[in-house]
């Protein structure tokens, strides 16, 4: 029987390599898919299962992220017992590390009555079905359950993310950088599964050190020490920890295989904030294909193999290609883009052209008014 578990989201990875696109918001907060945030994936993995309470543990400047979690309702969090909680470290500084934010916030673990954790970062994108790994971990008799994907493409995707390698018996030999020296490799999800027992003595231990680690560090130190299991996953994988790797999950999700996977799974669906909008008027001079379109746009010009988010307006003439419009965005006529992201809230004049490369897609920072 599987017992009760209480969720933690480490929203704190490191946006660095997200350049302009996470300057004023942090990765959980990215728009992904056309009308999904990112850390929509990890808080509907843990609602399907079952978990009632979550800690989203984040850095100081989380506005953002705060405005789209609000008070949980969403996710059905928004609850008298349990429910969401948003936890930040009071430094108003960037952080990339969650253990200070939990220690302050031991209090937190020690009243809540769960007896099991499950951690999970935000910037890994997955369908999962948590129940399986709870039952598998009660199972196993492990101290801590480690998830993983196999992958034979590590020497182009999932770059500067862990990697395990095994022993023998399915545990956890070692952990070290992927930095595409193999195609093949075991790619950490950063999601463990422990007791909170387990998790509060690690947290204690950084006593002895300091309290500026991230939860993934301190389990890993635990290799060798602790019994931990590895858990394979075998869906679709995403990851959002650089701008090609961003632009790459996105264009995932135009194919049928990985949209039925990631939307269409009766057992896991994903849920996100809900914003009331009419349905998106297609003109009779339009053109679109291969292309996922949120509600609320005027579609005049023309659209291929691209992402466009709620309440953008295409005039006729334009041409839209290879490209991820967020939300609000005004394209008038004669405008050609391929391989941009453009951020939301931006205006593009009559005629603008503007082309990335495959490997180097152009950012469009949001918030301008007019550009040329």
């Amino acid at each position: 029987m599987i017992k009760k578990y209480l969720g933690i989201i480490s929203a704190t990875e490191s946006r660095d390599n997200l350049r302009r696109l996470a300057a004023h918001r942090s990765i959980a907060a990215i728009p992904l898919g056309g009308k999904y945030r990112v850390i929509d994936f990890a808080l509907s993995n843990m609602v399907n299962a079952g978990i009632t309470s979550v800690a989203i543990l984040t850095e100081s400047d989380a506005r953002s992220l705060r405005d789209h979690v609000g008070t949980g309702r969403a996710w059905d969090l928004n609850r008298r017992h349990g429910g969401i909680f948003v936890f930040n470290d009071i430094a108003k500084e960037r952080l990339t590390y969650d253990i200070k934010v939990l220690k302050e916030n031991i209090e937190f673990l020690m009243r809540s009555k769960e007896e099991y954790v499950v951690i999970s970062s935000t910037h890994l994108i997955s369908s999962f079905d948590l129940k399986k790994l709870m039952d598998e971990h009660e199972k196993s008799g492990a101290d801590i359950t480690a998830v993983y994907k196999k992958v034979d493409t590590a020497d182009i995707d999932f770059l500067e993310l862990g990697a395990y390698n095994f022993n023998a018996d399915g545990t956890v030999a070692e952990v070290y950088k992927n930095q595409g020296q193999s195609k093949e490799a075991n790619i950490s999800m950063e999601m463990f599964v422990l007791s909170k027992k387990l998790l509060i003595e690690l947290i204690e231990k950084c006593a002895y050190i300091n309290y500026s680690r991230n939860s993934r560090s301190i389990i890993y130190e635990q290799i060798g020490k602790l019994k931990i299991r590895g858990y394979e996953y075998t869906g679709y994988l995403g990851a959002i920890n650089s701008l090609l790797s961003y632009f790459k999950t996105n264009m995932d999700m135009l194919s049928v295989e990985t949209t039925k996977e990631l939307f269409f799974d009766d057992e896991n669906p994903v849920y996100s904030k809900s914003k009331d909008s009419v349905p998106t008027e297609y003109f009779e001079t339009c053109k679109v294909s291969n292309a996922l379109v949120a509600n609320g746009c005027k579609i005049k010009g023309e659209v291929k193999r691209s992402i466009i988010s709620r309440s953008t307006v295409i005039e006729e003439g334009a041409y839209i290609e290879n490209s991820i419009i967020l939300q609000n965005c005004t394209i008038k006529s004669g405008v050609k883009l391929k391989n941009v992201i453009l951020d939301k809230n931006v205006i593009l004049s009559e005629g603008t052209e503007l082309k990335g490369s495959d490997l180097y897609p152009l950012v469009i920072e949001k918030e301008l008014t007019n550009f040329d």
